[in-house]
C-alpha cells in the first residue's frame, strides 16, 4: 500500500496518470503515450511535471502496450497499475483503488497525453483546490475550436456554479457551441473519488465509464465543486493524432527557444533550429541556422555553433567555435 509522506497539518497528495489508451487516431501499434516529442515519449514529459510538486504517491495506469510504458518508466518513482480491459477513464481510475486503499487526502488526476502542461499551472491548480475547501475541482480552458473535447456546463443564474461535463459525442448541438472545455485534469478528495466511481454507470454512446460523470454526481450530492480556468489553450492540447504531435512540437520548440532568448542566447534563423528540453545553454551562445541540439548537450558561455551542426549528448567548452556541419555525438 502507498503511505503518506508529507508533513502533518496538510492534506497529502497522490497523483494518477492515465496512460492506458491505445490512441487509435495515431494509426500505430505503439501506445499513444510512447510516441516521441522532442526526444522523449509523451509519458516522460508528463511524469516529469511532477518532479518538483509536493506529491507523495505517483501512479501510472497502463493498458494497451503496457510493457513499453513500464520499461520506459523503470527509472521513475512511480507505481504501475494495469487496466486489463479498456472500459473508460472512470474505470481506469478505479483500477488504482487497491493501491490507494489506505490513502486519505487529495488526488490529482492527469492524462498521459498532455505534454504541454506547465508545472506552474498544476501547482497553482493544486493550491487553489486546497485553499478553496472544494471536494472536487476541474482544470478548464477556453478554446477557439473546442471540437473533440468535453464541455463544462455552468448554471445560467450563477456562472461560478458548474452543473457537469458533457462529452462531445453525447453533447447536444447547443452544448457543442460552448467553448469552455474540460482538460481532463482533476483534483479530488480520495474518499469521495472512489465512492463516486463505484456509483457511476456506462449508459452513454461509448458504453464506457466516464470519469466526467463524477462531476454530475458531486453536484447532485451537494458536494462543493468548481472549475478553475487557469490552463491556456496550448496547455489543454491533448495529443491524439500525428497532426497533434506536430502541433505540440511546434509549440514546445517555440517555448524552449523563447526561454533561451530571454536568458541571453542568440539564434540565427531561429525557426530552423531544433532543440530538446534537456539541452543546457549558457549566456552569449550563438546558434547558427539549422542546428540540431539533442539529449543532455551542454554548450558553454560564448560558444558559437556553425550552421547545420548536429550535437547529441556532448559538452562544448566556453568560447568554442564549431564550424558548419560539425557532428558531435556523446558516448
Amino acid at each position: 500500500m502507498i503511505e503518506n509522506s508529507v508533513s502533518k497539518g496538510s492534506s497529502p497528495w497522490a497523483c494518477i496518470i492515465l496512460a492506458a489508451g491505445k490512441g487509435t487516431r495515431m494509426k500505430s501499434e505503439i501506445p499513444k503515450v510512447m510516441h516521441h516529442l522532442l526526444g522523449k515519449p509523451l509519458i516522460e514529459h508528463v511524469v516529469g511535471l511532477l518532479r518538483n510538486l509536493d506529491i507523495s504517491s505517483r501512479i501510472v495506469v497502463t493498458g494497451h502496450g503496457g510493457d513499453f510504458v513500464r520499461d520506459c518508466l523503470k527509472g521513475y518513482n512511480v507505481n504501475l497499475v494495469e487496466q486489463e480491459q479498456q472500459l473508460g477513464t472512470g474505470h481506469a481510475v478505479l483500477c488504482t483503488k487497491a493501491v490507494l486503499e489506505e490513502f486519505r487526502g487529495n488526488v490529482l488526476i492527469i492524462c498521459g497525453d498532455t505534454p504541454l502542461l506547465r508545472e506552474s499551472t498544476l501547482a497553482s491548480f493544486m493550491e487553489d483546490h486546497a485553499d478553496s475547501g472544494r471536494i472536487l475541482s476541474l482544470l478548464s480552458a477556453h478554446l477557439k475550436s473546442p471540437a473533440g473535447y468535453g464541455r463544462i456546463l455552468r448554471s445560467l443564474s450563477d456562472r461560478s456554479q458548474i452543473l457537469g461535463v458533457v462529452e462531445e459525442k453525447d453533447a447536444t448541438k447547443a452544448q457543442r457551441l460552448l467553448t469552455e472545455i474540460n482538460t481532463g485534469i482533476y483534483a479530488v478528495d480520495s474518499v469521495f473519488l472512489f465512492d463516486a466511481l463505484d456509483s457511476i454507470g456506462c449508459d452513454n454512446v461509448q458504453g464506457e465509464y466516464y470519469l466526467t460523470d463524477i462531476v454530475g454526481l458531486a453536484v447532485s450530492r451537494g458536494v462543493l465543486t468548481g472549475a478553475v480556468i487557469t490552463a491556456t489553450e496550448d496547455e489543454a492540447l491533448g495529443v491524439n493524432s500525428r497532426a497533434d504531435l506536430v502541433r505540440a512540437e511546434t509549440i514546445l520548440l517555440d517555448r524552449i527557444k523563447k526561454g533561451w532568448l530571454e536568458f541571453g542566447v542568440t539564434f540565427e534563423l531561429c525557426e530552423s533550429v531544433y532543440i530538446e528540453p534537456d539541452v543546457v545553454l549558457y549566456r552569449d551562445v550563438t546558434i547558427g541556422p539549422h542546428v540540431i541540439l539533442k539529449g543532455s548537450t551542454i554548450v558553454g558561455k560564448g560558444a558559437k555553433l556553425g550552421a547545420f551542426s548536429y550535437l547529441d549528448g556532448v559538452q562544448v567548452p566556453p568560447g568554442t567555435t564549431l564550424p558548419p556541419f560539425s557532428k558531435l555525438i556523446g558516448a
